[in-house]
């Protein structure tokens, strides 16, 4: 009984309401939720949450009664903001004298704390400059919430990636094994991009059973950017691929996520990277988010037409914490 207790407390501290002001939102929307969500937590937050036609108070009070974390992103803005100090006197309500960890003053911008959280004098979390990793550290281990990175390393990572993207060049995203690439790649599009969202994804798996061979994998690609073609046997299946691609009104990004499996792909011939090589490289068809363990060069011998002449394909490394 007391293993259920422990583990129940520890998924039920994923639970995040955050509480903050409007013109905070860009950054809520654009590196804290991102963050919170790609480490683990469940994020409670108006946007997502709240319907129209419905009480504002009334939804804001059921959304953060479902919560046990309470992130209280602070300014001087939002201590004027009469939503954003009724959503501060219920967190507190929960636990006044700051005992219970549960709520955690986030500053955001230089203020005065107000007497309710000065007097207790908990040990708040100082993002005024978000590049603090250490600062990071305290506000996601209290939310149970782990990138398996520093933060602001994460956060580097997902905003290069998106710079490559939007100029529509290819990137190789090479990570460590325990850091959580799944929430960057899905984030990488977000509409909650201050500079523009990055046009949606097609991603395939490459470790799924459906792209164990050349053929399964084309059928794979076609899939994912929106076509129903049927895909003859080899060797006419790149031809297919090559003729689908090219007659896209747009060119996409496709996400070829876990290419490691390369190096366990007899079936992956020369002919399909030669392929896809002259999609990217030469025609600019088509434009390619790899994620990987190992560099793509590493990953394919020297005179491999994907390693040897694929020249446009651009490194974002990030590593896992020491």
């Amino acid at each position: 009984m007391a293993g259920r207790s422990q583990a129940g407390a520890f998924m039920s501290a994923k639970r995040v309401f955050v509480s903050y002001c409007s013109k905070q939102g860009e950054w809520v929307w654009d590196r804290l939720v991102p963050c919170l969500k790609a480490g683990g937590a469940e994020v409670l937050i108006d946007r997502e949450r709240f319907k129209a036609g419905k009480s504002v108070i009334g939804q804001m009070d059921a959304t953060q009664d479902k919560a046990n974390r309470h992130v209280l992103v602070l300014s001087p803005d939002y201590l004027k903001s009469p939503h954003c100090t009724h959503e501060m006197n219920r967190a507190i309500a929960f636990d006044p004298q700051f005992q219970k960890h549960i709520v955690l003053p986030t500053l955001r911008e230089t203020c005065t704390l107000p007497p309710k959280i000065a007097k207790p004098n908990p040990l708040y979390v100082d993002l005024r400059d978000d590049k603090a990793a250490p600062q990071w550290t305290k506000l996601m281990d209290a939310c149970s919430a782990d990138l398996g990175t520093d933060t602001p390393a994460w956060l580097n990572a997902r905003d290069e990636v998106r710079r490559l993207l939007r100029r529509k060049e290819s990137v190789n995203l090479v990570v460590s094994r325990k850091v959580n690439w799944r929430g960057l790649v899905d984030n990488v599009h977000s509409e909650d991009d201050p500079k523009g969202a990055v046009g949606p994804l097609a991603t395939v798996d490459m470790q799924a059973g459906a792209c164990a061979s050349r053929r399964g994998l084309v059928e794979q690609i076609i899939r994912v950017l929106g076509g129903t073609t049927p895909v003859p046997q080899e060797p006419e299946d790149l031809v297919t691929l090559n003729a689908f691609i090219s007659g896209l009104p747009k060119k996409p990004c496709l996400a070829l996520l876990h290419f490691d499996y390369v190096s366990h792909r007899a079936d992956y011939d020369v002919n399909l990277w030669g392929a896809l090589r002259d999609l990217v490289t030469e025609k600019k068809k088509l434009y390619l988010l790899i994620q990987s363990l190992a560099s793509v060069q590493t990953l394919l011998p020297k005179d491999h037409p994907m390693s040897s002449g694929f020249t446009s394909l651009q490194t974002v490394e990030l590593k896992g914490r020491s």
